[in-house]
């Protein structure tokens, strides 16, 4: 009998074996029921066409739409009652336009066309997955609920938060604050809010229009957005409307959970940002609407924000009696890492950046939680440098790293950036130094190589260069053409040094290969005109250290600089003794989020600037202002800088087995103490001052010190 316990099945994304070759076909579950069941109702979303059939009689259809993707569309004459017996639901889908897969996202390549449902009724839940039938084949799981490219889906059930691999988690959200409220009473409890005022009127706003497919869930909803706010602003009653701010406190990813408690019908619409700056200002904010019956209580998809503008409309003269509950949404992460010091300035750091990292830990690694909701592997790569240091289960990371290695096909290079794989070559290394985990690394031995040939294809066979490495993306900041090629070889170098060590301790590996690497004078890196050539030349052992020490004494941060060049910068200059250059950059660049209120840390930062902090942000190359993320997972890297440059603990050998131990003080710091994860235990390490013994280092059993 199919009645299946809710918590295992969450629907999945099924297709055809043949995925987008088979644009025609019939997906089919049998099932039986010992008794009848009442309260039944059949929710699906698809690209495509459906006509749903139950029993041999066709009870609904769905002409194909882009919207078709967004939402799980009930499907309106299903009957309510299923009598007991046999049954037969059938779904003849038809597909003529597939999720569009361009290079960037060529990952998902295998995802551009699905169907998700479930049939729910009194005790009884059924719900896509690979028991079902493909015509005469088992169905293919096409993604997990909450992956790409389809992400959130509208109107499911309130428990799908848990998402396709069932760890994602609501919990109650409190410490936020009421700054501002116009023509409404705010009567706030610990975790919710009672609001109430009277109604103004309603300002019809637009239903987004939902005309195309697009290649990731955060591209269609920042345009959804653009298309409701404008419409928003550009009414004049919108200001009699009654409203009120809200402050988080700090920036989540969060959902909202609303109830009417007066006896007519109310609508919200809400306004989400990272900065109060944005909120005022910016044309795409983040703006949804819910609509809400008398009694009825309605649930928001999460979104990641600190800011909240709530806009409560209800015909004129009407009561409006609204409750509202904000709850954080992520991977409950359990945490081993912690930091002791006397130094406020980088205990904030550490914090920002530990908070950052946590709450990007979704259905991926996310790169952001208002926009790129998703994964980008240099982004997981650096991300994952904070995970090291901070957590038990990686499993987020390995999903990300799988998701990435796994999706991207023969011939291509990841995120269409040529050095996009080569950090996923490396992130491979780093994690199986962290973990020791041999078996991940194993069942990715066709991946890892399939990625390295497509390394190997583009070497010049007598040169050892690497060839055709356009875009180069090393670096946001602008970058000609000629130090693009150069930080792509000095990253060739690092990632062939790197792989020639995991071979070593992973002889199985089959396609390993033992690349050489041009040969490049130092200078050449040193003319750089941006920071992180001169960084990469230095990583990847080009400069020497003798003119690399030099460049970094005589170096100080300045704009253009961004937080992936100054977590570089601080790592470069702590290797080289030069601990307190190491923390002048760190200071400055994340000191001045701190000094703007961040509560996490940014894509992007100006240092020097007039008007407004956000405003001023830029990418320089491909966007600025309040689209810039003030919550990027990236940005985190002080963590690993604290923990390998300032505690001093490095794995020297898989797994922790070994370990150096070199603590760095920072002068004017007295004490910096903090605990490292390892898979024998947790590390405390550091440094006290006003202790007997001021050096801190107390290691579990089966780590020893090299």
């Amino acid at each position: 009998m199919a009645t299946q316990n809710q918590k295992d099945a969450i629907p999945k994304w099924i297709w055809h074996p043949e995925r987008e070759r088979r644009q025609s076909f019939e997906l089919v579950r049998r099932f039986a029921l010992e008794r009848s069941i009442a309260g039944a109702e059949f929710r699906i979303a698809l690209t495509g066409s459906a006509e749903v059939e139950l029993d041999g009689m066709v009870v609904g259809r769905m002409e194909e739409s882009a919207a078709n993707v967004c939402a799980f569309l009930r499907v309106e004459g299903f009957p309510s009652r299923l009598e007991a017996g046999e049954h037969t639901l059938r779904l003849r889908i038809r597909c003529e336009a597939f999720m569009p897969v361009v290079p960037i996202n060529i990952h998902l390549h295998e995802r551009s066309a699905g169907c998700i449902a479930y049939l729910a009724g009194e005790s009884f839940w059924l719900a896509t997955d690979d028991s079902w039938l493909a015509g005469e084949e088992a169905a293919a799981v096409v993604c997990l609920l909450g992956e790409e490219p389809y992400g959130d889906l509208e109107n499911g059930e309130e428990w799908f938060v848990a998402g396709g691999f069932g760890d994602i988690e609501a919990r109650p959200l409190t410490g936020f604050s009421f700054p501002e409220a116009s023509g409404m009473s705010v009567m706030a409890a610990e975790d919710s809010a009672s609001l109430h005022g009277t109604g103004q009127g309603i300002i019809e706003l637009p239903e987004p229009s939902r005309q195309e497919l697009h290649i990731f869930y955060h591209v269609r909803k920042q345009a959804e957005w653009r298309e409701r706010n404008e419409a928003l602003r550009a009414s004049s009653a919108a200001a009699s409307l009654p409203s009120c701010m809200i402050d988080l406190g700090r920036e989540y990813n969060v959902r909202f959970r609303f109830r009417n408690h007066s006896p007519h019908p109310a609508t919200v619409v809400w306004n989400g940002a990272e900065s109060l700056p944005e909120l005022a200002n910016y044309e795409g904010l983040i703006t949804e609407i819910v609509r809400l019956e008398a009694g009825e209580t309605r649930i928001t998809l999460p979104q990641g924000l600190r800011y909240f503008r709530l806009y409560a409309m209800a015909e004129e003269g009407l009561p409006i009696e609204l409750e509202w509950r904000p709850e954080e949404v992520g991977v409950a992460m359990k945490g081993a890492g912690s930091l002791r010091t006397d130094s406020k300035l980088l205990k904030d750091i550490y914090d920002i950046s530990v908070h950052t990292n946590r709450i990007c830990h979704q259905i991926g690694l996310w790169d952001g939680i208002k926009r790129d909701r998703l994964n980008w592997t240099y982004d997981f790569y650096l991300a994952a440098k904070a995970d090291y240091a901070l957590w038990d289960d990686l499993s987020v990371l390995k999903r990300s790293i799988e998701e990435l290695g796994r999706g991207t096909p023969e011939g291509y290079w990841m995120n269409a950036i040529p050095a996009y794989t080569l950090w996923w070559l490396n992130n491979i290394w780093e994690y199986y130094l962290h973990t020791g985990d041999k078996e991940f690394v194993l069942s990715l031995d066709t991946e890892i190589a399939r990625h390295c040939r497509q390394v190997e294809r583009n070497l010049d066979p007598a040169t050892n260069e690497l060839l055709n490495v356009t875009p180069t993306l090393i670096e946001w900041v602008p970058m000609n053409e000629e130090e693009g090629r150069l930080g792509m070889q000095a990253l060739l170098r690092m990632t062939g040094d790197r792989l020639r060590r995991l071979g070593g301790y992973i002889p199985e590996l089959s396609g390993l290969p033992d690349w050489g690497y041009p040969e490049i004078e130092p200078d050449r890196f040193l003319r750089g005109e941006q920071l992180i050539t001169r960084l990469l030349g230095i990583l990847s052992g080009y400069v020497g250290r003798e003119e690399g020490e030099a460049f970094l004494r005589a170096y100080e941060a300045q704009d253009p600089i961004t937080p992936l060049s100054a977590y570089w910068l601080a790592d470069c200059c702590s290797m080289f003794g030069l601990q307190q250059k190491a923390w002048d950059a760190v200071s400055r660049v994340w000191g001045k989020m701190l000094e703007e209120g961040a509560t996490t840390c940014w894509e992007s930062v100006t240092l020097e600037h007039d008007g407004d902090f956000h405003d001023a942000l830029t990418t320089y190359t491909a966007y600025d202002s309040y689209r810039i993320s003030l919550c990027h997972s990236w940005a985190g890297t002080p963590v690993h800088w604290i923990v390998a440059r300032v505690l001093g603990v490095e794995p020297l050998e898989p797994g922790y087995r070994t370990i150096s131990f070199d603590p760095r003080p920072i002068p004017g710091i007295a004490s910096c103490v903090g605990t490292i994860p390892t898979p024998f235990g947790p590390i405390m390490a550091g440094w006290d001052n006003g202790s007997e013994d001021p050096i801190v280092l107390k290691l579990p059993e089966g780590i020893g010190r090299r």
